[in-house]
């Protein structure tokens, strides 16, 4: 089973000179708790509220979403294998997955939770 299969078409974007104000209220709507971050259509980074609190308590005051994304991105394609898929979210510790297109645009999220035998896995972070 292919990632297109499982992946969820319906999420939000924010854009990597979005206000991280607005950002963290996305997060509070969003039910993965997990955004992805894009510039010019492509995927440069993933924020969650964990992201945006560590500079807050380090005295930074960021105001784009670009200034506190983490460099390293783990991704997969939609012609990944759901088994590795999860292997990948389970050694990184990671519920979800975005999925791209091979010319590197999102095109969904993968859930840990979604994968047929990863429902009672340990929980995991975001």
């Amino acid at each position: 089973m292919k990632a297109r299969e499982l992946m969820t078409r319906k999420f939000e974007v924010v854009h990597a000179d979005a206000d991280v104000e607005e950002v963290a209220r996305k997060l509070e709507t969003s039910n993965a708790g997990i955004l992805p971050v894009c510039k010019d259509g492509l995927l440069v980074g993933m924020v969650t509220h964990d992201d945006l609190a560590v500079h807050v308590t380090a005295g930074r005051q960021p105001t784009r979403v670009a200034d506190v994304i983490a460099p390293d991105i783990l991704y997969c394609f939609e012609s990944t294998d759901v088994t590795e898929a999860a292997n990948l979210m389970r050694e990184n510790r990671v519920p979800f997955l975005p999925v791209l297109r091979e010319n590197k645009t999102v095109v969904g999220v993968l859930a840990l939770k979604d994968i047929p035998g990863e429902k009672n896995s340990k929980k995991t972070r975001v």
